[in-house]
């Protein structure tokens, strides 16, 4: 009899994230992959003229709530 098969440990999922300051002074908060916004993030206008806060898919939001000045 063969003793049983050592199983494998699950992977960890890797988790990037970071900030992204653009040149027109908007910042990118939140999650990356492949170079693109992905998972849960923030991104702020210039001057701070308005936020998206939700989740990104490759760069483009997905669900969220946008918030704008009065």
């Amino acid at each position: 009899m063969e003793p049983p098969a050592e199983e494998a440990a699950p992977a960890a999922a890797t988790v990037n994230g970071g900030r992204f300051d653009f040149d027109d002074g908007g910042t990118y908060c939140g999650g990356w992959e492949d170079g693109k916004a992905h998972g849960h993030g923030v991104c702020t206008g210039p001057k701070a003229q308005g936020e998206y806060s939700g989740s990104w898919h490759y760069g483009f939001e997905v669900s969220g709530v946008y918030t704008w000045p009065r």
